[in-house]
């Protein structure tokens, strides 16, 4: 079912517009102010936002442009609504990013038609991006693993740091590295060193979300990226996954693998909010785990 956010903060304003749109088969979402629409943009990815641009509390058009600077987001239509008929009101919420503007006061008829003609074209969009999405994939993705490849590591860190310096939102990143898989390696060949990796790579993403990301970031190394995430949200994602490896039955039980990890997190730790400077620290702490004995996972010192 289709969602559908209104920005709106006058309650009456909402209720008319879900009575609109009654018998639509949509799911409509309500915001009020900013907070509320990147709350809800960000856990119900609508697929379509109306925003009125008469807010009596905030600017609509400075939420129509903050909407509009997220790269992520950019896919999302949006239609704006106003009680104001001028072309100056008109061109800057077009030049700004709105799909449509709509004049107060709206129709049942127009809003739904509009609406319907949105999500039509929104679907056939949504279906060109994912064929595009699967083919740009084949390049980004590690093939023994599945998880992304190194290549695919500034886009994705780069995104999420830059959303996590302009909203402070927080942001973690965990490196993982395998215990002694030289030793593997060695005594059991480098096919089952390759199943040792594809099987700790179905075991972190079990335990990932849809937004995390998961890289292969060198033979036996892991870089996860954890958005919306504080460190202590980190450290328990970090210990799961080191309990899970080191509960795990390898190779029919005749191997114990264990990890270290390293924990970097925005904005606990002081340092610039770029990729290189949160990989090292991360990295500095992987290490830290190693020299302290392994099976360990570091996220402060």
């Amino acid at each position: 079912m289709p969602k559908v956010l209104i920005v709106v903060d006058d309650r009456a304003q909402f209720l008319l517009i879900q009575n609109f749109l009654d018998g639509e088969k949509l799911e409509l979402v309500a915001a009020k102010d900013a907070r509320e629409t990147f709350e809800a943009i960000y856990q119900q990815m609508p697929d379509l936002i109306i925003v009125d641009i008469d807010l009596q509390g905030e600017d609509g058009f400075d939420i129509l442009r903050s909407i509009r600077v997220e790269p992520r987001y950019d896919a999302i239509p949006i239609v704006v609504y106003s009680s104001q008929n001028d072309t100056d009101t008109k061109t800057r919420a077009l030049d700004l990013g709105a799909l449509e503007y709509l004049k107060k006061p709206l129709t049942s008829k127009e809003l739904a038609a509009h609406v319907r003609a949105i999500l039509r074209f929104k679907l056939k969009q949504d279906q060109i991006f994912e064929e595009y999405k699967r083919l740009s994939e084949l390049s980004l993705t590690d093939p023994l693993t599945g998880a992304y490849n190194r290549r695919a590591l500034d886009t994705f860190l780069k995104s999420r740091l830059s959303e996590s310096s302009r909203h402070g939102i927080p942001v973690s990143c965990v490196m993982f590295d395998i215990d002694h898989f030289k030793d593997v390696n060695d005594t059991h060949g480098h096919q089952v060193g390759d199943v040792v990796i594809k099987d700790i790579s179905d075991l972190v993403r079990s335990l990932c979300r849809q937004e995390d990301a998961l890289i292969r970031y060198g033979g036996e190394e892991y870089l996860v990226i954890l958005f919306h995430t504080p460190r202590d949200g980190a450290v328990i994602f970090g210990e799961r996954v080191r309990e899970s490896v080191s509960e795990h039955a390898f190779h029919s039980g005749e191997l114990k693998i264990t990890i270290s990890g390293g924990i970097a997190s925005l904005p606990e730790d002081e340092i610039p909010s770029d990729p290189e400077a949160m990989i090292n620290l991360a990295d500095q702490r992987l290490y830290t785990a190693k020299r302290k004995g392994r099976d360990q996972i570091v996220s402060s010192g």
